[in-house]
């Protein structure tokens, strides 16, 4: 082999080695899925006087609620 398919061999073992490193420390690690926050009770009366903010704020209010 030539000098530099003796330095090419070199460096693609050398980077095989890193590649199976790293495949062992991805597999050695685990993560336990994001569970969602539990949901609030609503407040109905909070509810209602942000209703009655939005309601005095934007004029299409009834509009935009029958698009949702």
């Amino acid at each position: 082999m030539s000098e530099y398919d003796t330095e090419v061999e070199k460096r693609l073992q050398a980077l095989e080695a890193e590649v199976k490193k790293l495949k062992a420390e991805v597999a050695s690690h685990s993560h336990k899925a994001a569970e969602p926050a539990p949901a609030a009770p609503v407040d109905a009366e909070a509810l209602r006087k942000l209703e009655y903010v939005v309601r005095c704020i934007e004029p299409n209010f009834e509009k935009l609620i029958a698009k949702a």
